[in-house]
């Protein structure tokens, strides 16, 4: 018997969420949320849609961060985009970043 099963993942653009410094590229630039769903399918027809994932993507070099799922997520609600969270979100794109430089 022959089964035919794959993964596929899409983005969706969410919305720009701050500006801030890319070390990657170097320069100051806007970050933007992305949600990744992977679904699996089965002869071509999908089955099971998985928990999405949250990425703060820079506009200029396309590097992806990605964020917790609950952060993410709380970052959608209306009127949750405070200092408090922009400061968070700076330290995780400065601590993924820097870390993915001392990967070999």
């Amino acid at each position: 018997m022959l089964f035919i099963i794959g993964m596929d993942k899409q983005h969706e653009h969410l919305m720009p969420l701050l500006e801030t410094h890319c070390h990657r590229c170097g320069e100051v630039t806007q970050w933007h949320l992305w949600k990744e769903i992977e679904k699996a399918s089965l002869f071509f027809i999908p089955v099971w849609r998985f928990a999405p994932d949250y990425l703060l993507v820079c506009e200029q070099c396309h590097d992806p961060v990605k964020l917790p799922r609950e952060f993410g997520k709380a970052l959608l609600e209306v009127g949750n985009h405070n200092d408090a969270n922009q400061a968070e979100l700076e330290a995780l794109i400065d601590k993924e970043q820097h870390r993915s430089r001392i990967r070999p």
